[in-house]
């Protein structure tokens, strides 16, 4: 056995602040503007506007109970993440844009997805612009668009299967699967 002991100049107190956890959404076909280049996409930050971004990763277990032991054992079987959101109408924005699409044109199915990027900005970047993220396919599920004063949009984006692991440029846009710092 043996006592962590972390690497000098490293605060084990410092905490991650929400504008530290980058959101992007791939905007590409909203508009003019959003004609994607090589399959890349188009991203889009979403901030300003968005007032509330709460991840819920919903783990799904099963639980067993052996008859040998006096207390039973939870496992993790799955996840069923979501995102829980509220963002005011700001119809300017694309990344409002295209969720207010899915709701006024009540768009069902693979019509109603968008892809987000999830990007982890308080981690030491790699190769100086790239951060570590996750890459999924999220259900754009509207439950109100309303308010006494400016409109906002609340809902949910459910996750459509497993999440990508990989890294995220935000200053560029760019997406890369293979850690950048192996590339030479």
């Amino acid at each position: 056995m043996s006592i962590y002991k972390s690497a000098d100049g490293v605060d084990l107190e410092q905490t991650a602040q929400r504008t530290d956890i980058a959101h992007f959404m791939d905007v590409t076909g909203v508009d003019k503007q959003a004609t994607a280049q090589e399959d890349e996409g188009v991203w889009a930050r979403m901030g300003t506007g968005w007032t509330t971004m709460t991840e819920s990763p919903s783990a799904q277990t099963k639980e067993r109970k052996y008859i040998n032991e006096k207390s039973s054992r939870k496992n993790i079987t799955s996840y069923s993440p979501s995102f829980g959101f509220e963002d005011l109408l700001m119809f300017n924005d694309p990344t409002t844009r295209k969720v207010y699409d899915i709701y006024t044109k009540r768009k069902t199915g693979s019509d109603a997805t968008v892809t987000i990027v999830t990007v982890d900005m308080f981690e030491e970047p790699v190769k100086e612009t790239y951060y570590p993220a996750r890459k999924g396919r999220y259900a754009v599920e509207v439950s109100s668009c309303d308010d006494d004063d400016d409109m906002i949009i609340k809902g949910n984006f459910n996750g459509q299967g497993d999440e990508a692991q990989g890294w995220f440029d935000p200053t560029n846009g760019k997406w890369s699967d293979t850690d950048p710092a192996a590339v030479v």
